[in-house]
């Protein structure tokens, strides 16, 4: 299972390090204003949609569901999804573009009757199109075990755009549709390269126009998944409405904090998951839960030291990202204090990754619905009181306390249908070790200019250990 993993963080932790250039560039050339106030939302729209559809739905539902089938049923299910999401898809791309005010009214109503965000709306929307076909390719790979081309994928988009910056700036009157541009050239790109790895599958073409019943099990699954995955993302859209009545710049201050939190968030715990989801949807429960105490360990672990490193040195590794042309000291200071904020939950949200794999590799999709429904209406009800009350920092707090109600719900049910699973079995010696020593590092290189650079060795050593802890004791318990 961590041979998977592994997989996926290497081109995953590539395509973040380009990220992190293409948010530096962003970040120099626009800084945290009214535009990318715009241009950040206008792009959450599609990529609320693409979770919707794609990450929460599709990877969850499609994996259990083919990695079962014989291989002649196999090759029909997936030309038949295929070409039914194909169709779906392009319906929500026309009425996207079509009704691209009633999106902008219900993410961001402060800019409702503001002709550029309609325009940013309708030029970037389509991108929904290209990447919902690349991650409904990315599912499909990897229940045939292939995992390097679709985890690298997501990097195209990052050169895409940091080459549209420079490309394509000087070429409009508002140089924020350059990264619209950027942003349709990465879609496209994409879904290209995870084609020519599917070509390489050599599936012989069995189209069929009838809805196969395996399509039929994975839009059911997906379905309930999806539902949980709009909560979510209604969650998101109270967001990005609140910030679109706050002061110029607010959105944009939770947009960089949370790119620094998808670092390591998407390098260790989707990774883990993703990468591990295929060998657990081949496990009884007796061997699901054994395996899932184990990751849930390893997540604990690497979770805490994130959170302590965030706390320590969160300002410093804004300073050095993102602190750049027109990205003020005052717009550090505020991305710093909300990514605090948010690194508080890191854990939880990683917990509930694992524990959510746990009831999809049985087919189970309606208990993290139920866990995902609460947690995100809790988040949306805070995001209306926290956010206008203390603006981007109760938009931040808002998203802490949701990851938090998600894990308590799915531990609760996980402990009812699975082994039971107590809150002290969650940390062990290591992790204890390990933090005790990183928090008197981390207390002395506080005080010195380049400190935060120096732990980050530390830091990386004790993942590196780790590591080979829990890769050991997954390799004997396998």
């Amino acid at each position: 299972m961590f041979k998977n993993a592994k997989t996926i963080a290497l081109f995953t932790l590539l395509s973040r390090i380009l990220g992190y250039l293409r948010d530096l560039f962003i970040a120099v050339f626009f800084g945290a204003s009214i535009y990318t106030d715009m241009f950040f939302i206008a792009f959450r729209i599609p990529n609320s949609l693409r979770r919707f559809l794609g990450e929460g739905a599709v990877n969850s539902s499609i994996i259990p569901v083919i990695s079962k089938l014989d291989e002649k049923e196999k090759l029909k299910a997936v030309w038949n999804i295929l070409f039914w999401f194909f169709l779906l898809l392009l319906i929500i791309t026309v009425l996207g573009v079509v009704f691209s005010k009633v999106l902008i009214a219900l993410f961001a109503a402060g800019y409702v009757h503001n002709g550029l965000m309609d325009k940013l709306v309708k030029t970037v929307f389509p991108y929904i199109f290209f990447i919902g076909l690349t991650v409904l390719l990315t599912g499909i790979l990897n229940s045939y075990k292939r995992f390097a081309i679709p985890s690298f994928a997501p990097s195209l988009l990052n050169i895409s755009i940091i080459a549209s910056i420079f490309l394509f700036s000087k070429a409009f009157l508002n140089p924020i549709y350059a990264l619209c541009l950027g942003v349709i050239i990465g879609g496209v790109l994409q879904l290209l390269i995870l084609a020519f790895d599917f070509s390489r599958l050599k599936l012989p073409l069995n189209i069929t126009f009838k809805m196969e019943s395996s399509t039929v099990e994975i839009f059911k699954l997906m379905g309930i998944t999806a539902i949980g995955s709009s909560v979510m993302q209604i969650s998101s859209m109270a967001d990005s409405f609140v910030a679109s009545f706050l002061r110029s710049g607010s959105f944009s201050f939770i947009f960089y904090a949370n790119r620094l939190f998808q670092l390591p968030f998407a390098v260790f715990s989707l990774a883990l998951t993703q990468g591990t989801l295929p060998d657990l949807s081949h496990m009884n429960k007796t061997e699901l839960s054994k395996s899932t105490k184990l990751l849930s360990r390893f997540a604990i672990f690497y979770s805490s030291l994130v959170t302590l490193y965030f706390l320590f040195f969160s300002f410093d590794v804004v300073r050095l990202i993102f602190m750049h042309g027109k990205f003020s000291l005052t717009d550090a200071l505020n991305v710093s204090l909300a990514l605090k904020i948010m690194i508080a939950s890191f854990a939880f949200f990683s917990l509930t990754k694992i524990l959510s794999n746990a009831f999809y590799s049985q087919k189970d999709a309606k208990t993290p619905l139920k866990a995902s429904i609460w947690a995100s209406s809790t988040a949306i009800a805070l995001s209306f009181i926290l956010g206008f009350k203390f603006g981007f920092t109760g938009l931040a707090t808002s998203m802490s306390i949701s990851g938090f109600v998600n894990f308590i719900i799915l531990y609760y049910f996980f402990n009812k249908q699975f082994e039971r699973f107590s809150i002290s079995n969650f940390i062990d010696k290591i992790t204890i070790i390990a933090l005790s020593l990183l928090l008197l590092i981390s207390a002395a290189l506080s005080f010195i200019r380049l400190g935060f650079l120096i732990a980050l060795f530390f830091y990386g050593f004790a993942f590196l250990l780790g590591f080979k802890r829990y890769s050991a004791a997954f390799n004997k318990s396998s």
